[in-house]
């Protein structure tokens, strides 16, 4: 730690104020460009590496490769075209560490899952109750100690242990998202109020988009979130693709599957336009992702929207947030009750 400070402050000698420093977003330059902007008057830009691999397509990558094509960009490429990418505080990134450690732990419970039960099929157990063994840690650990055995219940042994530790250190992200949304209640309440949006996804948005000042258009957010689709256009032509997923994939993957799940659960309404929308993509579309897309997209528009009016979603208004009083307390959330609207 005092060598990397040491390197700042070697770096801040040599930057004067008038100078222009470039630097890609990776997993230190959100840490060095706000020491820079707290430090010196000269002008820091943070770019999108996604946008600059597109840029630059080359066979080299090295760092002192890399260097020279961010200084082509800042000496050839007007300003208004460079990929800007806003530097977060520290708060956010924080916040942004915690969403993307719960979304690595999710993926390794899916991981080790899958793993026992390879485990299990190989062994000839082929049709062991899985969704009993998600919800069930004594039924799980039952099933290796009486079905498994020699060198097979000892694997069984270790896996069950790291699925253990896996959820465990799930129901610490989870509290840390609670506090994510207790720290910015108006936020928590406006993304809660839609159906379909829980905690994890309440949480991921407040840490990536906070309060929506960033992105005046909703289009600006589908883009960010990776949602909008590729669009090929010659002539009379115009055809769409699928999404481009150039964006965050932390926000795509939550909402997605927030998405997927309230189509999955849906009941029709015809108080609410957002189950409306979505029985008519039902009907238009034949493909659950195509729908889960358009489901989504719809999510980040309308939470847009409610930020940018310090509002709830009107079937919350409708019913006096009882449903929502409900919501927030199956989240443990209650405390937020205090910020609804009376």
């Amino acid at each position: 730690m005092l060598a990397l400070k040491d390197g700042y402050r070697r770096l801040l000698d040599e930057i004067q104020p008038e100078d222009l420093v470039i630097m890609e977003a990776g997993s230190s330059s959100f840490n060095l460009a706000r020491f820079l902007m707290n430090s010196i008057e000269a002008e820091i830009v943070v770019l999108n590496p996604a946008q600059l691999r597109l840029i630059w397509d080359s066979q080299k990558k090295t760092d002192k490769a890399d260097a020279m094509k961010l200084a082509c960009i800042g000496r050839d490429m007007r300003k208004e075209a460079w990929p800007v990418v806003s530097v977060p505080t520290e708060e956010e990134q924080a916040e942004r560490s915690i969403v993307t450690f719960h979304v690595y732990l999710k993926e390794k419970e899916t991981a080790d899952f899958n793993r026992f039960f390879a485990l299990f099929n190989g062994m000839g157990y082929p049709d062991i109750d899985k969704k009993r063994c998600k919800e069930d840690i004594e039924y799980r650990h039952g099933l290796a100690a009486e079905l498994l055995s020699g060198q097979a219940a000892q694997i069984g042994r270790t896996m069950n242990e790291g699925i253990d530790l896996v959820q465990l250190q799930l129901k610490t992200a989870e509290k840390e998202m609670i506090d994510i949304c207790l720290k910015h209640p108006q936020l928590a309440i406006a993304w809660l109020s839609i159906p379909g949006i829980g905690l994890i996804n309440a949480a991921t948005l407040i840490a990536y988009v906070g309060d929506g000042s960033r992105f005046s258009k909703s289009e600006q957010l589908l883009n960010y979130a990776g949602l909008v689709p590729k669009q090929n256009q010659s002539g009379i032509t115009n055809v769409h693709g699928k999404i481009t997923k150039r964006g965050s994939r932390i926000i795509r993957r939550n909402i997605f599957q927030g998405a997927s799940s309230f189509i999955t659960h849906l009941k029709y309404s015809d108080n609410c336009p957002l189950s409306r929308f979505t029985y008519r993509k039902k009907k238009d579309l034949i493909y659950h992702g195509k729908v889960a897309v358009a489901v989504a997209n719809h999510m980040l528009k309308i939470g847009l929207a409610l930020l940018h009016h310090n509002d709830i979603y009107c079937t919350a208004k409708e019913d006096n947030c009882r449903k929502l009083r409900t919501k927030l307390a199956g989240y443990k959330l209650s405390a937020l009750c205090d910020y609804l609207p009376q």
